[in-house]
């Protein structure tokens, strides 16, 4: 299954250059964002989107033509 994959801010690095953060994968079905997150890389604490709805349940199984984003934890006060 194909799913769009956008990261953000530093998060960029976790692609090559020449996505520019931005990229189609072919994953495997029944791949659940976590284990999006670990085939990337991405081992630190992230938020995401799935279809531009926010998404705290990492165990969630993706779905072909899904558009995933990921971003940085923000903090402030």
């Amino acid at each position: 299954m194909n799913i769009k994959v956008h990261l953000l801010g530093a998060l960029v690095d976790y692609l090559p250059d020449s996505d520019r953060g931005q990229t189609v994968l072919s994953l495997e079905d029944g791949v659940s964002i976590a284990g999006l997150l670990e085939q990337l890389g991405i081992m630190r604490r992230v938020e995401v989107a799935v279809n531009d709805e926010h998404d705290q349940d990492h165990d969630r199984v993706l779905q072909a033509g899904d558009a995933v984003m990921v971003f940085s934890n923000f903090g402030g006060g």
